[in-house]
Order: structure tokens, then C-alpha cells, then sequence
């Protein structure tokens, strides 16, 4: 999908949205996350493309690609905290919103614990 038919899209949800929400708000915000769920699927055929190059690039630096992994995950957790957060903020609920962010976080935290271990085993190792 190209940048001008994704914001067209966008707009002409965003309007529909708006216009729904003086009547049916909760449809309004059914429709909000519709939209923005074809959005993201007509999106992924360019992400595929960037996880191929980052990919590609990644395995000719010689890196455990284990990091690469981490990578991809953590990038795909934000992106999903960000969209849950928003679309909770859009709803007026403020407090799920904040507790979609920990929830986040906590799961980066979490995947990132086997590269703290790595790290902290290699700083032992040097200092021995």
C-alpha cells in the first residue's frame, strides 16, 4: 500500500469516525480499530521488506542472529503497546492506556533479559 492510499484511508476513516461517534460512539471506536487493523495489514508486505534487508544485513555483520530475534521482537512490542495504548486513549480510558505502557514495558523487560545475562557474563569475564 502506498503512503497516498494509507492516508487517504486514514482521512476517510478519521471523517467516518467522527461522524459516527456523535451518534454510536462505541461503533465509532469499533470502526477506528478497523481501520487502522487494514491499515497495518496492507502495511506488511513493506515490513517484510524491512525485516528481509535488516535481515540481510544483519547476518553479513557476523552477529549471533539470537540478537537479531530480540531485535524484531522488541520493535513489534512497541509498535503494539503504542496502537493498544492509543486506541484505549481514544476511548477515554486513560488507566487501561497506562496499564497497556507497563504491560509493555515489562514484556521488553523480559525479552531483554537473556542480553542483560550476556552482557553482565561478559563484563565478569573481563574483569577476571
Amino acid at each position: 500500500m502506498s503512503v497516498e492510499n494509507a492516508a487517504a484511508f486514514a482521512i476517510i476513516g478519521s471523517i467516518l469516525c467522527l461522524v459516527l461517534r456523535e451518534y454510536q460512539k462505541p461503533q465509532a471506536v469499533l470502526l477506528a480499530a478497523g481501520v487502522t487493523v487494514l491499515l497495518l495489514l496492507g502495511m506488511l508486505p513493506e515490513v517484510q521488506r524491512i525485516v528481509q534487508t535488516a535481515s540481510g544485513i544483519f547476518s553479513q555483520s557476523g552477529l549471533d542472529s539470537g540478537y537479531f530475534s530480540v531485535l524484531c521482537k522488541a520493535v513489534g512490542i512497541a509498535w503494539i503497546t503504542r496502537l493498544g495504548t492509543d486506541l484505549c486513549r481514544d476511548c477515554g480510558e486513560g488507566a487501561i492506556a497506562s496499564a497497556v505502557e507497563l504491560c509493555g514495558r515489562i514484556c521488553l523487560t523480559v525479552l531483554a533479559l537473556p542480553l542483560f545475562l550476556t552482557v553482565a557474563e561478559t563484563v565478569m569475564e573481563v574483569m577476571e
